[in-house]
């Protein structure tokens, strides 16, 4: 402690002092002086002299490589045509359910349809179409199945 002070609470006075009086220290620094609820603490960075490093600086920086090109951005892929046939009927036409069916046919054609047109499966410009038709196949073969029940 240094005439009462602890050492810290001697360099925040003396930060304060020269903020109220205008003064620099000897080096050029920056302060920073940052109060918390239960502590203060003083940040002191110096400034960097731009030309005492920028040859060193820019020598360094001959060294190091050139960044590589970005990469163009690839042509989004066009939507399948099957994605594009929604209605009722186009997935009606597509799973072909006729009264032959059985449970075991229904349940074997729906995992089929879902593996082409599940939307987790496909991109994400493509997810509403997908959802579409699998919320239309669902039904189709839900229906059937209810009917095949009774």
């Amino acid at each position: 402690m240094l005439f009462g002070q602890s050492v810290f609470q001697s360099v925040v006075e003396r930060l304060k002092q020269e903020a109220e009086n205008g003064e620099k220290s000897e080096t050029e620094t920056s302060h920073k002086i940052v109060s918390g609820f239960t502590s203060s603490f003083v940040l002191e960075t110096e400034r960097p002299d731009p030309e005492r490093f920028g040859a060193a600086f820019d020598a360094y920086l001959d060294f190091l490589p050139d960044p590589p090109e970005p990469e163009p951005e690839p042509e989004p892929e066009p939507m399948p045509a099957y994605l594009e046939r929604t209605s009722l009927e186009d997935v009606s036409k597509e799973l072909d359910i006729s009264e032959k069916d059985t449970v075991e046919s229904l349940s074997e054609k729906r995992r089929t349809f879902a593996k082409l047109n599940h939307p987790d499966r496909l991109s994400p410009e493509f997810r509403a179409n997908a959802h579409a038709r699998m919320t239309a196949a669902n039904l189709l073969i839900d229906q059937a199945i209810k009917l095949i029940s009774r």
